[in-house]
């Protein structure tokens, strides 16, 4: 295999583990509204399940709260984690968790106090307004516990716990299937019954996540002391797109809901409200998707790695969207299936509807994924003003817009149409915005990917190299040594250079290869930038901090560790971090190295 290969199967592996979690934590959500749709159907009157939703406008902006803290937060610190300062990551993650009890607190709060007017704002009439109270208070208990969850749930990723996020998102439905068939169907407690057990559920998969940082092993510390309040502004700023489409997505959901009603009838406001219950599910892929992407591009862009970013958009647009296809088949041929978890009669007129609208939506599934791809990867890139406005027309324009032409030309087959219509425009707006940004047609992938010309480091100007051996490791500092000539560096600093990066790759190599039956690699990137030499060594073995081991000296073999010391006296920097199951070690030598 090629280096520029095994550097894409890296890239490759690193998205295909992160993003198996974030699909299952965002499927949990719509499982549990499925569960608690089923468990009212059938244990309590269907009305009840139209009471459901209304309060899922509600869930959207508890969920628009959560993306803006997610989203600010993955990139500030995505790009802090790039640069390798890990002081300012925690930082960044002690600021989280801070807003998320604030914000958490103040929506727990309020929605239990202002239950009624909040009923009235969310439409609901005389006589299903005391059913919606109820469920709003026994709902706002865990609004907490679930935006702590969400949180906590991206964090356990950098931390290589995604075992523990498996298993809180199974606990999760087990126990929601439980609580709610105990209090419903034998206790008699009714809605909010359904809502007290979506609460406890959202507190016990916090605790099952948070308590990994009850312990020491947590590379991320929470402290008040270093809360970076500072960057509170930069966070809502990047993550309020995200936010703004959720919100955008509620005001959609409330003009189609009065459209569906004059054109459809409550069958088609039925069939779209069923829809809401279980899109999650279909689209978690997608969304979980993007998110991976806004991720890793942050720790990239952080790196200036202009290679990876475009191989790791690459990789979702070939692999990711091959997936998308077979998504999309599976939910055309299990439509039935779908529809009628809700209406169990299919020969009824909104059964019908329900199936046909689940097809629609299926064979969007894979531009869903593109849009979800642009987003989060502007997003990361810091393009806020543009992200706002696709958020913005994606979110009701794209879709409202086709949905008032068509509607009374078709009626409820031409608002069907208009959901792929408007995901074709929200694909269209990037490109045209590119064109836009250049003030002109883009010349080449550079441009198009919306790289600045003092982006990254050219291509003469850097050299990417994979080791498996010692030897690999001599050769490697060779090369490194005459690249540092070739660049008009001294032959002192281009000696230092080749011997710290053949210390330090030996030394994993020697010491970390061993640690279990899994074959290993170690990823020698080597940048010449501002009159200085960047060597950025990552490994996929055992985490293994040299700037600890170097401060400790063994009595009984003083000799031990040395070469680490050598390292770390002779660089002009040295900077140590584990990424996403990666130890990420940078060393910097300039002229005086």
């Amino acid at each position: 295999m090629t280096t520029r290969n095994k550097q894409k199967d890296i890239i490759k592996k690193l998205f295909f583990k992160l993003l198996p979690v974030q699909v299952a934590i965002l499927a949990m959500g719509s499982i549990n509204t499925i569960i608690d749709g089923a468990v009212a159907g059938r244990y309590i009157d269907s009305v009840t399940v139209g009471v459901i939703g209304l309060y899922f406008p509600m869930v959207q902006v508890v969920s628009g709260v959560s993306s803006i803290l997610l989203g600010g937060t993955s990139v500030l610190m995505g790009k802090h984690m790039g640069r390798g300062d890990m002081e300012k990551t925690r930082g960044v993650f002690s600021l989280n968790l801070a807003l998320t009890i604030l914000f958490g607190g103040l929506l727990s709060v309020l929605s239990f106090v202002f239950a009624s007017p909040l009923a009235d704002i969310l439409g609901a009439s005389p006589d299903l307004k005391p059913q919606l109270i109820l469920y709003i208070r026994g709902y706002a208990i865990g609004i907490l516990p679930f935006l702590l969850a969400n949180q906590v749930g991206y964090f356990l990723e950098i931390e290589r716990q995604s075992k523990r996020n498996y298993i809180g998102v199974g606990v999760m439905i087990v126990l929601n299937i439980a609580l709610d068939v105990a209090l419903v169907a034998v206790f008699k407690t009714g809605i909010l019954g359904l809502a007290i057990a979506t609460s406890v559920c959202n507190i016990v998969y916090a605790l099952i996540l948070a308590s990994y940082y009850f312990g020491d092993s947590a590379q991320l510390k929470f402290s008040r002391s270093i809360i970076d309040w500072k960057s509170t502004w930069p966070l809502i700023k990047i993550g309020f797109p995200g936010a703004l489409l959720v919100l955008c997505l509620a005001l959609r959901g409330g003009v189609l809901n009065r459209i569906l009603l004059n054109y459809g009838g409550t069958d088609g406001l039925s069939a779209m409200a069923s829809y809401n219950m279980i899109g999650g599910l279909f689209m978690a892929y997608c969304i979980g998707g993007g998110i991976v992407v806004r991720t890793l591009a942050s720790i990239f862009i952080g790196e200036e790695d202009k290679y990876s970013i475009k191989h790791l958009i690459k990789i979702v647009f070939s692999r990711g969207l091959a997936v998308t296809a077979v998504i999309a088949i599976v939910i055309v041929v299990f439509s039935g299936f779908f529809a009628s978890i809700f209406f169990p009669d299919t020969t009824t007129n909104v059964y019908s509807l329900t199936k046909s609208l689940i097809v629609v939506y299926g064979l969007c599934i894979p531009l869903i994924l593109v849009c979800c791809v642009f987003t989060n990867y502007m997003q990361a890139m810091e393009h806020n003003v543009y992200v706002n406005f696709l958020s913005l027309f994606d979110g009701f324009f794209a879709m409202i817009i086709p949905t008032l032409i068509l509607a009374p030309l078709m009626g409820i087959k031409g608002i069907w149409i208009a959901i792929p219509l408007g995901i074709i425009l929200t694909m269209l707006a990037t490109p045209t915005y590119c064109a836009l940004w250049w003030k002109r047609k883009p010349r080449n992938i550079d441009e198009w990917m919306f790289f600045r010309p003092d982006f990254g480091v050219k291509a003469e100007d850097a050299i990417n190299m994979q080791l498996t051996s010692v030897e690999d490791a001599v050769d490697i500092s060779q090369q490194v040594e005459n690249f540092c000539l070739a660049h008009g560096m001294d032959r002192t600093t281009a000696y230092h250079a080749a011997l710290c990066l053949e210390e330090m790759a030996v030394n994993v190599i020697t010491h970390g290869f061993n640690k279990d039956n899994k074959d290993h690699q170690v990823d020698v990137h080597v940048m010449y930038k501002g009159d200085k030499v960047l060597l950025r060594i990552k490994d996929d073995c055992i985490p293994f901090n040299p700037e600890e081991r170097a401060s400790q000296v063994s009595p009984e073999d003083p000799m031990k560790g040395m070469g680490i010391r050598m390292v770390m006296k002779i660089a002009e920097d040295v900077n140590y971090n584990n990424l996403l199951g990666l130890n990420v070690l940078t060393i910097t030598l300039g002229a005086d190295s």
